[in-house]
């Protein structure tokens, strides 16, 4: 008798398999799934002496989400009634940016993901939603906390150059502080707490001024490319495998409770994680048990869904997947746990506020991608040499060559070059206005490459600059062209003379740049002037008229500061002080 184990599948089971393995056949039985509950139900509680039926939607954080769908379990199993309508509650986990989206879009009920019950990871979410432009006054101010859980610096047991875990500052995650080599991940500041907790950090840690906006900027480009973009899970980084231990581990900032679950799951070839606690204090997860709903029906079944959580069963759930209670105290069974100090660390809520809008902001200003056309200047007095070393010239290459290596692929970028020796205009308008990371019309290069390409062979093309006409013209072209998801912006490479060689005066450009620069759609202009014979007041003016900043140098070693300064400028555009 054949076994089952040789026996060959007949064509409708083989069928039938390649169907259930394949994206789309698992997708069309989800959606038939999801059907047939949404028959199923309504229809079983009808049995039951219901009316009609309502959903009480719920949105959980991943982590936490499936102690929400136990407790919905035993809730629905108790077919509750509110006012002659059967109420049925269903979780989902949707990112806690989009129910905040959803929810300042208008009122809850207008939108088919936002929750009657929402449970974000942190209350910062609440807050958010609440002072965001068309925020909403539905959700509690004040809700119950579910559970917490400290945000962490987490890294192998071992790991090379780490502190002890009781003695980790906020630096760490700094450029320069951590071995090169050894990147920092976190969450966008957009998409989780965890994410803000580092900007309010290392903000908190800077300070304010310029010195501080420059440092900033070098963080946000630092860990701009290792960001992630939802909620970490921490086995998608430490896997085991031998690729895995070929690079240098990472270190990723989440809450305590993903590392109490990785290191529960983690393969037997996967390091032990351990968990670092900031000594100037971290920011505490408190999972907050939010009602958004207006109905008084669906606000009495949200109270008694509650409830159902508060019961023993479901806290001791919440222990089991390495959650604190709510106090922060760590139950027995979690301070057994490796990985981790059970005694409460030190927290703070200084998360809110202005403090909590300017850790979202200093990232998006940061992180947002540039629409930049760039001015090489190529008169005749960009041949000169600075104090006896390397030309005027030689300095700008350096300058474009390096600031193409620092801005993004999704960068804009164009470039002129100016000479009255190029014609009529003044100008050859090198490259058009292109996104860096996209290749050329042959297919075998990126915009980037093809940049660098004619950087590298600038050369003087003698003459005056016609510098105050060109700095209108490539005003006006970003204007006229300007895109609301970039920041705007021209960059200019010069000697800093114009010598009367435009037909604007100096007087003319700065009104006519006042003029155009409108606060709501914010063109800057940066210069970087080399050498001491730059027209140093005409300059900054000129910079000043649209919010942006001159930089006067002589020593190319400053030209990768000088960069990482014009970029922090976006912190302060339109109010720089100049």
């Amino acid at each position: 008798m054949p076994s089952g184990r040789h026996r060959l599948a007949s064509p409708k089971t083989e069928i039938a398999r390649r169907v259930f393995r394949s994206p789309l056949g698992v997708t069309a039985m989800v959606v038939a799934l999801i059907a047939v509950v949404a028959i199923a139900v309504p229809f079983g509680l009808n049995m039951f002496g219901c009316d009609d039926t309502r959903y009480l939607r719920v949105s959980a954080t991943q982590s936490i989400a499936p102690v929400l769908r136990e407790a919905a379990d035993e809730f629905n199993s108790d077919r509750p009634v509110y006012g002659g309508e059967c109420v049925y509650a269903q979780v989902d986990e949707i990112a806690p940016h989009r129910i905040m989206t959803a929810l300042v879009g208008g009122r809850a009920g207008d939108s088919t993901i936002a929750p009657h019950v929402w449970v974000p990871e942190s209350s910062a979410w609440v807050e958010l939603t609440r002072v965001s432009e068309g925020g909403t006054h539905v959700i509690e101010t004040d809700p119950p906390s579910l559970a917490s859980s400290p945000v962490v610096l987490a890294a192998p047991e071992g790991t090379e150059g780490m502190p002890d875990p009781d003695d980790t500052p906020w630096t760490l995650v700094l450029p320069g502080e951590r071995d090169p080599q050894r990147p920092l991940v976190m969450v966008d500041p957009n998409r989780g707490a965890d994410g803000m907790t580092v900007m309010h950090a290392v903000r908190r840690h800077l300070g304010s001024g310029d010195d501080a906006d420059t440092a900033m900027t070098d963080f946000v480009r630092d860990v701009q490319l290792d960001s992630a973009f939802g909620e970490i899970d921490l086995g998608t980084f430490y896997t085991g495998s031998r690729t895995a231990e070929e690079r240098v581990d990472p270190v990723i900032v989440v809450p305590e409770q993903a590392v109490v679950s990785y290191n529960a799951d983690r393969a037997p070839s996967a390091p032990q994680l351990e968990a670092h606690y900031p000594i100037e204090g971290t920011v505490g997860m408190d999972y907050p048990y939010v009602t958004t709903t207006e109905s008084s029906a669906l606000r009495s079944a949200a109270a008694d869904l509650y409830e159902v959580l508060r019961q023993d069963t479901y806290r001791s759930r919440l222990r089991e997947l390495g959650f604190r209670e709510p106090d922060g105290t760590a139950s027995r069974k979690l301070a057994q746990q490796p990985g981790l100090i059970a005694e409460e660390p030190p927290t703070h809520e200084d998360l809110t506020g202005d403090a909590l809008l300017a850790s979202v902001t200093d990232w998006n200003r940061l992180s947002m991608p540039s629409r930049t056309l760039v001015l090489a200047d190529t008169s005749a007095g960009m041949a000169e040499d600075l104090d006896g070393g390397p030309t005027r010239l030689e300095i700008a290459r350096q300058a474009a060559l390096l600031g193409l290596s620092l801005f993004p692929d999704e960068t804009d970028m164009g470039l002129w070059l100016m000479s009255d020796e190029y014609g009529r205009n003044g100008r050859d308008e090198a490259a058009d206005m292109h996104q860096l990371g996209t290749a050329d019309r042959s297919g075998e290069g990126t915009r980037r490459q093809e940049l660098i390409e004619v950087a590298e062979e600038i050369a003087v093309q003698g003459g005056e600059s016609r510098l105050y006409d060109n700095i209108l013209a490539a005003y006006d072209q970003v204007q006229d062209n300007y895109h609301e998801d970039k920041i705007n912006s021209v960059i200019l490479l010069t000697a800093g003379q114009d010598e009367g060689s435009s037909d604007i005066s100096h007087e003319e450009l700065v009104a006519a740049l006042q003029d155009r620069f409108d606060p709501r759609r914010p063109v800057s202009t940066f210069i970087i002037a080399f050498g001491a014979q730059a027209e140093t007041e005409e300059l900054r003016q000129i910079a000043a008229a649209t919010s942006g900043s001159l930089f006067v140098t002589e020593d190319p070693d400053e030209i990768g500061d000088i960069f990482l300064s014009s970029i922090s400028r976006r912190l302060c555009v339109p109010d720089c002080d100049n």
